[in-house]
């Protein structure tokens, strides 16, 4: 535990380290908001430096290490001093009053927030087990490459053809620290999870303070009290007042909702599992849910259901259960497949059949808890990071890119967006639309005769600039998806559809829909709604709408709205009765995303209540976007949308999540009269919806803390004896740079038996994830889905996979010596996986063409000297 104590400490400093060196350049990103971006500081220093030191290692100017990140460190930090002497004089938001307050309540949030998952991770620190194993490869193979682009240490020779940016920026700190390889992934997790929190809290209280600051509680002149509508959506003064006891609370209490909604809570299915006594409830369709629920509210001990499901590969087919005491055997799994789809399943010959398939709907909880860093995972902080440079333009009263050194913050601004494809591509569409967003509503306020030209061109030289500050990773890798058969044999579309595919299956129901957001759905419709009706009534407001738009007088009554703004306005209910009809329930989404796009022109001069609008339209675009469309992958045989509900879902998790705090406040503050009712309901509702989905992290973490401490440097199954772990040490410490090593990768014995391969468990192409070192062929299953898009390359796996085969089994010296050298292989690990696997008489050959370099019980590690390094 002393070790973890300084482990966590060097880890805290190194970060604090990177906050001060991309602090400058963040109060000029972030000068718009009104803590000038203080909370993002650590992620954006984390971010330039390891972008500065990526790019020196891939231009050969350096190897990734301390040295080369220090000197690009320094290097940010100059370019901040640089910038911030030049921009002296640029107009900006100068911090609030008691700064320091603000930063010391950050900086609280952030070492709990950190602290909260090393808690987690003291008692399951072994990285390994799910995706684990993969992420850890990534991780230690990056900080091991002698040159970038990294090695990929399950396929030698190769470099890792995945997005890898995050493991980089990871490792970043990792390097700076020294910390153990095991000790660090688990406080990379921690650090990931406090970022992000930091994140969440800093957007919403720069919402917060945006509407504090656009003082819409004193537009109208004294004795003018407008018509009855505003007056019952007007801010309540005492209330709102900065000054007051309410607003000073809120001002704490509402980013720490957010932090709250969008890492700790879980969907609706853990109370749904308590509620009705079983984890399979999660299979269920509409009308068998609402069955079940009944039943459950009744008392019945039993739940009969009106139909049986159709058949499911994990349930099989369900007709009913007994119902058990989930509270003492809660099933933390199954919430994170919330969706299930029915496909009619057509073979030649037999008669069309059904049958049920869920979709991965993941959650950050779920994510930190299972212990994988993933893409999705890494992307959150940065996610972040992209969402509040939106509201920064957004927010901004000049041209984004008009003020001194515009073009300076156009390339910052490219290098955020730009990484995100790096770390996770699933991202970069939904944050380059929300910045797309926010350049329009900047110019929109900008006394321009083409504001839309302008942002246009903005745009244009926003994505110039994302492109071309990662041309060396776009020259190195090649797509993923791209590979499969296209659907429409045509020039340009072939293309496209064998990129996305026409979803298949049924859509998905509404109370799907409401299980997994339906706590965030909730107060953003409401505000939604509110706010649109704000935007159409007669406002006192010194400064009009631009007259680019075209925008009609306001009305005070939607009788007297125009018939487009009335019809919107009645669009989302109507959309929900003709979706409910036609089994398409979601489509009432379209019409709510239509709703909040028309209310952001209504309000371009109010930048915190326009931006919450574009997230609400983008989030509505993507959740129905995907009951049409999926990208298609090695999944869609199985599940055509299994990966697209996972990766976009996850987004709107994030968005919505990080939106649906400061929704619910503003409803509240803005509610008077009529409206206090409907704002009163909104949040009783949010707060059982709000209990319901804190069941799955109560339960998880009750479970959790019943775990021994056992520290942060966990044992993968290779180091799970003394000879193992001293093995995988002597190759950290002593394998030379540019090794290859050979270890068993997959084999099937006579009696079926399985060792090693992909999520075994037995710690098959454990040395090379462990260590960084690349194999001859590591999990095959997964460098399918790396090599997707290079059908040439993804035709040899499998005969790598037999060639490791054969140096293992063959009694041939000449054959093992042949394959050994095709593949530069350096040093052979024969280990208790190999010999469990192989005979001693075929593994005794290497002592006849190798050197053993390491011996110790069942580990024996060779070396071939004569083999060249790859």
């Amino acid at each position: 535990m002393i070790a973890a104590t300084g482990d966590i400490l060097r880890t805290w400093l190194a970060i604090q380290a990177l906050g001060l060196v991309g602090l400058p350049l963040t109060l000029l990103l972030f000068r718009s908001l009104p803590d000038r971006g203080y909370p993002f500081a650590k992620i954006l220093g984390l971010l330039f430096t390891g972008y500065l030191t990526w790019l020196f290692a891939m231009l050969g100017l350096g190897g990734f290490g301390v040295p080369l990140i220090v000197v690009s460190a320094l290097l940010i930090a100059g370019l901040g001093w640089w910038a911030t002497r030049r921009t002296q004089a640029v107009p900006g938001v100068p911090p609030q009053p008691r700064a320091w307050g603000g930063i010391l309540a950050y900086e609280a949030l952030f070492l709990v927030a950190m602290l909260f998952v090393v808690w987690m991770r003291l008692r399951d620190p072994v990285p390994w087990g799910t995706e684990r194993p993969m992420d850890f490869a990534f991780f230690n193979a990056i900080q091991r490459s002698v040159t970038f682009p990294p090695a990929d240490p399950w396929l030698s020779g190769y470099s890792i053809n995945y997005y890898y940016f995050g493991y980089l920026l990871m490792g970043v700190v990792a390097q700076l620290t020294g910390v153990a390889p095991a000790a660090a992934y688990n406080l990379a997790l921690a650090l990931i999870f406090a970022l992000t929190a930091l994140g969440v809290a800093g957007v919403i209280a720069n919402l917060m303070g945006l509407v504090e600051r656009q003082g819409d509680r004193g537009t109208r002149g004294q004795g003018d009290r407008g018509t009855e509508a505003e007056e019952s959506l007007s801010p309540q003064p005492s209330a709102f007042s900065p000054l007051s006891i309410g607003y000073r609370l809120s001002a704490i209490g509402i980013p720490l909702l957010g932090v709250l909604c969008v890492l700790v809570v879980g969907n609706q299915s853990g109370a749904v599992q308590v509620l009705l006594g079983d984890e399979r409830a999660v299979a269920l369709d509409g009308r068998q849910f609402t069955s079940a629920v009944s039943q459950a509210l009744q008392g019945a001990d039993t739940i009969t259901l009106p139909y049986a499901t159709a058949p499911t590969d994990d349930f099989g087919v369900v007709e009913g259960w007994e119902r058990r005491d989930k509270v003492a055997d809660f099933n933390w799994w199954w919430p994170s497949r919330s969706l299930w789809d029915t496909y009619t399943i057509r073979t030649p010959d037999e008669p069309p059949t059904e049958q049920r398939r869920y979709s991965i709907t993941e959650f950050p909880f779920f994510s930190f808890r299972l212990g994988d860093m993933h893409p999705h995972v890494m992307a959150l902080p940065f996610g972040l990071l992209a969402m509040a440079l939106a509201l920064a333009i957004a927010a901004t009263p000049t041209s984004f890119s008009g003020a001194p050194l515009g073009g300076f913050t156009i390339g910052l601004a490219g290098l955020i967006v730009g990484s995100l494809y790096l770390i996770n591509s699933w991202d970069l569409p939904t944050y380059a639309l929300l910045i797309a967003g926010a350049l329009g509503l900047n110019h929109l306020r900008q006394p321009t005769v083409a504001p839309w030209r302008a942002a246009l061109r903005d745009l244009a030289l926003l994505a110039l600039a994302s492109w071309l500050l990662f041309v060396p990773f776009h020259l190195t890798f090649v797509s993923l998806v791209g590979g499969r058969a296209p659907l429409i044999d045509l020039p340009l579309i072939g293309r496209i559809t064998s990129i996305i595919g026409f979803f298949p299956a049924t859509r998905s129901p509404i109370h799907t829909f409401l299980i997994i957001f339906g706590l965030f759905a909730l107060p953003l419709i409401a505000f939604a709604y509110m706010a649109a009706w704000n935007a159409r009534q007669p406002s006192g407001a010194t400064t009009p709408p631009p007259a680019a738009l075209g925008l009609v007088a306001r009305s005070a009554t939607l009788d007297q709205w125009p018939t487009a703004d009335r019809l919107l306005f009645w669009l989302p209910p109507i959309l929900l009765l003709v979706g409910l009809l036609i089994g398409f329930p979601l489509l009432a989404l379209a019409g709510l995303g239509l709703l909040a796009a028309w209310s952001v022109l209504r309000l371009p001069d109010r930048p915190a209540e326009s931006f919450a609008m574009l997230v609400v339209a983008l989030g509505c675009a993507i959740i129905f976007g995907t009951e049409l469309i999926y990208i298609r992958d090695v999944f869609e045989g199985w599940s055509a949308r299994f990966n697209t509900i996972f990766k976009f879902y996850y987004q709107v998790w994030l968005l919505w999540g990080t939106l649906a705090p400061f929704a619910l406040w503003w409803c509240l503050v803005h509610a008077r009269g009529a409206a206090r009712v409907a704002a009163a309901g909104v949040t009783a509702l949010y707060l059982v919806l709000l209990i319901g989905g804190l069941v799955y992290p109560a339960l998880t973490l009750r479970e959790i803390s019943r775990a021994d401490v056992v520290g942060l440097d966990g044992r993968t199954p290779r180091e799970q004896t003394d000879a193992g772990r001293a093995a995988i040490d002597w190759l950290r410490a002593n394998a030379a740079p540019g090794s290859v090593l050979v270890e068993l990768a997959e084999v099937t014995l006579p009696d079926g038996t399985r060792r090693g391969g992909s999520y075994n468990g037995d710690g098959g192409s454990g040395v090379s994830a462990a260590t960084g070192i690349p194999t001859v062929i590591g999990w095959v299953g997964h460098e399918q889905q790396w090599r997707g898009g290079d059908p040439e390359l993804l035709g040899t796996l499998d005969v790598r996979r037999s060639d490791v085969d054969t140096i293992f089994s063959t009694l041939d010296i000449a054959e093992a010596q042949r394959l050994l050298s095709a593949y530069n292989v350096r040093y052979i690990y024969v280990g208790g996986l190999e010999r469990s696997a192989y005979p001693p008489e075929s593994l005794a050959k290497f002592d006849q063409i190798a050197t053993p370099v390491f011996t110790q019980d069942e580990v024996t590690i060779y070396e071939l000297p004569s083999a060249s390094s790859s």
